[in-house]
Parts: structure tokens; C-alpha cells; sequence
């Protein structure tokens, strides 16, 4: 897939979500990601992402910054 054709996708998805509160447009935007992007495009846009994700919109890239990050789970302290 052409990366001008990722960013369009990527951009319509911010765009669906940007009338909604913050978190609930970043959430909603990696989870679609996660539920709808093949794994191929995933990746394809992860690498989009390390060389700087020209043309992404803000709030896109910053849902799917904290999507490639991981789950955000406490960190256990270590058993004594």
C-alpha cells in the first residue's frame, strides 16, 4: 500500500473521531486500528511512524504513537 494512501486513511479516521472528547478519539482510534488494519498494514504504519509520519494528522498520530507503545499497565513491585 502507497503510504499517500495510509495517511489518507489514517487522516479520515482522525477526522471521524476529532468531535469526541481527547482520550475517547485516541482510544477509539487504536482500537479501530487494532481491530479493523490488517497486521501488514500495521506494520506498514509503524514504519510510516519511525521515519516521522509526514502528513498525519495530530491526533492520529498521537493514538497510534501511544498504540505501538503497548498496554498501559501498572508496574508490580517485586515480591520481598
Amino acid at each position: 500500500m502507497q503510504s499517500s494512501d495510509l495517511t489518507r486513511m489514517a487522516n479520515q479516521i482522525a477526522a471521524y473521531f476529532e468531535s469526541y472528547p481527547k482520550q475517547e478519539a485516541l482510544d477509539g482510534i487504536a482500537m479501530h486500528i487494532h481491530n479493523f488494519w490488517e497486521p501488514r498494514m500495521r506494520n506498514q504504519l509503524k514504519a510510516y511512524l519511525d521515519k516521522g509520519g509526514d502528513g498525519l494528522s495530530p491526533l492520529f498520530f498521537e493514538a497510534v504513537s501511544d498504540y505501538f507503545k503497548g498496554p498501559k499497565s501498572p508496574v508490580k513491585a517485586a515480591a520481598r
